[in-house]
């Protein structure tokens, strides 16, 4: 028996394009669109960073252009500047969207209507048990624990909140925004999942093995979209990824540093493959991923087909 069209899950690369509005340079304005709110948004965050470091006689110069040497998730103000300024990326998708409106914004999140936070969560937990969990030993068993807590207590609460948002608003500008742009635009699935990985190591400042582990994971970030239609597997597995590093080399274990070790890559690989094993045996044996929320496609074309018809009928 064949699916309900409402019940059926679309492609997530090439889904923006079964939107009544698409035409092929939509997604390419909906992200400059996104690209200049993004700036604007960084631009007002360190107008407001610099007069709180100028009264605070905090450093702000060498926050910004040391890389992750000098990175501060920390603090309030370094956990805004550091952190913050990532986090604006996901308002700037959607009002980018938002904008063009050529589809809603929770195409974006998933192929299923929207971003399934049931979905979120489950995948959370094995991204905790499979490289949390590990990541946490290793950081403990290091020898690396300095003894100093950088966290003050404001700097904890802002690095929780804001470590997580910036984690998603990554998935949604590379995972979402760009590779479905790269979706709607070439036929083969690997090409778009291959530039999005390019787009994204790039704009981390690691050395060359440090930027190496970064393309093995949005490699698979970029697969984990595409086998799933939706962000919420990736969303889980960068939270987890991020919110170890940032807690323990907040709690005096290490650091986060631009020079990565060959040692490092290989657990990330590691790591990255049995989280990226689980998620296709979810798939395929446990259909955690096949659940449609709602039509959004459905709504959002009705809709326009509406303002269509009284435009119409104005005339």
């Amino acid at each position: 028996m064949q699916a309900n069209q409402a019940d059926r899950v679309h492609p997530y690369l090439t889904y923006q394009k079964e939107f009544t509005p698409y035409k092929w340079y939509k997604p390419l304005l909906a992200t400059l669109a996104g690209v200049g709110f993004f700036m604007v948004f960084t631009v007002v965050l360190s107008i407001f960073g610099f007069i709180l470091a100028s009264n605070q006689g905090y450093d702000l110069t060498q926050l910004l252009t040391g890389g992750y040497d000098t990175l501060d998730a920390y603090t309030p103000l370094g956990a805004i500047m550091s952190l913050g300024t990532v986090a604006v990326m996901l308002p700037a998708v959607a009002l980018g969207n938002r904008v063009v409106n050529a589809r809603p914004f929770s195409s974006v999140s998933s192929s299923r209507g929207g971003f399934d936070f049931g979905v979120f969560f489950k995948c959370f937990v094995v991204a905790l048990v499979l490289v949390g969990l590990p990541l946490a030993l290793l950081n403990l068993f290091s020898g690396e624990n300095t003894g100093v807590v950088k966290f003050t207590v404001l700097g904890f609460i802002l690095c929780t909140i804001l470590a997580p948002l910036q984690c998603v608003a990554e998935e949604y500008v590379f995972r979402g925004q760009l590779m479905q742009m790269f979706g709607a635009w070439i036929k083969f699935p690997v090409i778009p999942i291959l530039l999005q990985t390019v787009f994204f190591a790039l704009s981390h400042p690691y050395n060359v093995t440090g930027v190496i582990t970064v393309a093995v994971m949005g490699a698979v970030l970029g697969v984990c979209a595409y086998i799933t239609n939706g962000l919420e597997s990736g969303c889980a597995l960068h939270i987890v990824n991020n919110m170890v590093a940032f807690y323990f080399a907040g709690f005096g274990f290490g650091g986060v540093q631009s020079e990565v070790a060959v040692v490092d890559l290989i657990i990330d690989v590691v790591l990255c493959a049995l989280y990226l094993g689980f998620i296709i045996f979810a798939d395929k044996k446990l259909g955690w991923f096949s659940r449609v929320k709602k039509d959004d496609l459905a709504a959002f074309n009705a809709k326009i087909a509406a303002r269509e018809q009284a435009r119409q009928s104005q005339a």
